[in-house]
């Protein structure tokens, strides 16, 4: 399990160069669709930018190499709009280790498809929470406090507030940004923006509760009593309820589950009968449009 130290900021900038970076973060940058007979602007950009997720400091914890949270972007260029500007989206996805086992269970995987962004060659990429510097610093900058977000709160109960509060921050900095995803009202509210102000929002507690019961008090117990684990698994989504009923259409929602689906079905495929009629019931109710899925659970195995 990942184990975290607070160190003082003197002891962390003697020991940040060697393990304190949080992020094992692949990056790759699709460029295909865009007509440009020089490619390697685009390999100068896949490169800045996994030096910046990987070699910023985003914290002031320690954590150890291999205990860096894996993560991933895939940046998708749809059109060039200009000579250094470009419009795509952006597939952030991350996942958590499971105790005692060598499963690696997803924890976050969503595209932001209103990605509009300028990057010329030999642009850095600057690392600023504090003040806006441009929309690709921003929002890689907002991701990766995203990112640790979930990651914490899946070991600790709502442990990623802290995390939360900066992508907030992120996005008072970004409202000069006139790019697509910094408000709120805007695409239903699936942007970067009603995103973090809806995790936030005590509203939304029961989700995020959720992430922390099914990870640490379901999935880590798996491989000490499998029955037990599962019953925590299904008390974890049952705290969803409140949330479904009060938001049915809830984007936060509907993202867990589709992290979740694969899994979830994997697991009680394997269950007894009562549990596998409880949790199909349940997800039924919570998860209705992709009941076909569930189904799989109460076939024979």
């Amino acid at each position: 399990m990942r184990k975290i130290v607070l160190v003082t900021v003197i002891f962390l900038s003697q020991l940040s160069i060697v393990f304190a970076q949080e992020l094992k973060c692949q990056v790759q940058v699709i460029s295909q669709q865009i007509q440009k007979s020089d490619r390697t602007i685009f390999e100068e950009m896949q490169r800045t930018i996994f030096e910046f997720m990987n070699n910023t400091v985003f914290t002031n914890h320690v954590i150890k190499v291999d205990e860096r949270i894996e993560c991933s972007i895939v940046i998708t260029l749809n059109e060039q709009t200009g000579s250094d500007s470009y419009s795509g989206k952006i597939q952030v996805t991350t996942s958590r280790p499971i105790y005692n086992s060598d499963y690696n269970t997803p924890v976050l995987n969503l595209v932001d498809d209103k990605f509009k962004f300028r990057y010329a060659t030999q642009d850095a990429i600057d690392f600023n929470v504090n003040s806006y510097t441009s929309t690709l610093s921003s929002v890689l900058t907002y991701y990766a406090y995203l990112i640790l977000g979930f990651d914490y709160d899946s070991f600790g109960l709502l442990s990623g507030t802290q995390f939360f509060n900066i992508s907030e921050k992120i996005v008072v900095n970004a409202q000069s940004d006139p790019s697509p995803g910094w408000r709120s009202f805007q695409d239903d509210g699936k942007n970067r923006a009603a995103m973090i102000e809806n995790l936030e929002n005590d509203l939304y507690k029961p989700l995020r509760e959720c992430n922390y019961k099914y990870h640490r008090l379901g999935l880590d117990a798996m491989t000490e009593d499998n029955d037990k684990a599962r019953g925590k698994i299904i008390e974890a989504l049952e705290g969803l309820r409140s949330l479904q009923r009060k938001r049915p259409d809830s984007y936060l929602l509907q993202l867990f589950f589709e992290t979740k689906v694969d899994e979830i079905v994997s697991i009680f495929q394997k269950a007894n009968p009562q549990n596998k009629r409880r949790i199909f019931n349940l997800l039924s109710q919570l998860d209705p449009g992709r009941q076909d899925e569930y189904r799989k659970i109460m076939q024979n195995n």
